[in-house]
């Protein structure tokens, strides 16, 4: 199941632009969206998943049912509402690769900790069942995070390059 092109479509977005949103070039996007074997790094769904607002399980691995695209429509509409607002003159995807350029892998961990540190520091007024639901999105995201990790130290222990840096290899923006 591949389900790029049509969360593309349904948000109402073209190649051009989420590829310049993610940093790829459009034909990445294009063999992502009409190939089975030439899949997006998971480092590449996560961004496209902030992107669109929609979890990264609905790009190759569960339907679109009627709830995943009336967020999609919805968040595309609230995006051009932002963006005619916007006096920048720049659109998401330009915003998106401007934030995702700007920012270091170690800027973006030692904001995660502070995160996390002040997310504790209220635990006293979060619902029980609010506090197992941040528990429940913890350990998914932990999960994510080790397959990551498991993922990277199978490459660098056989001296291989990664699926995605062997892609892009042929398709990133010179």
């Amino acid at each position: 199941m591949n389900n790029l092109k049509s969360i593309r479509e349904i948000y109402g977005i073209t190649q051009d632009e989420i590829a310049t949103a993610i940093n790829v070039n459009r034909a990445t996007i294009s063999n992502w969206e009409n190939s089975d074997e030439k899949r997006a790094s998971n480092a590449n769904l996560e961004k496209l998943s902030l992107f669109y607002g929609i979890g990264p399980e609905y790009f190759y691995e569960q339907d679109l049912d009627d709830d995943a695209r009336e967020l999609l429509i919805d968040n595309a509409k609230r995006q051009r509402e932002l963006e005619s607002q916007n006096d920048t003159h720049l659109n998401k995807a330009e915003e998106f690769h401007q934030l995702l350029s700007s920012i270091t892998f170690d800027e973006a961990i030692r904001d995660y900790m502070m995160a996390m540190k002040i997310f504790l520091t209220t635990l006293d007024e979060g619902s029980l069942e609010k506090l197992q639901t941040a528990l429940i999105i913890n350990q998914k995201m932990g999960k994510r995070l080790e397959t990551e990790i498991d993922l990277k130290a199978k490459e660098q222990k056989a001296n291989e390059s990664s699926l995605s840096d062997l892609l892009d290899s042929f398709t990133t923006k010179q």
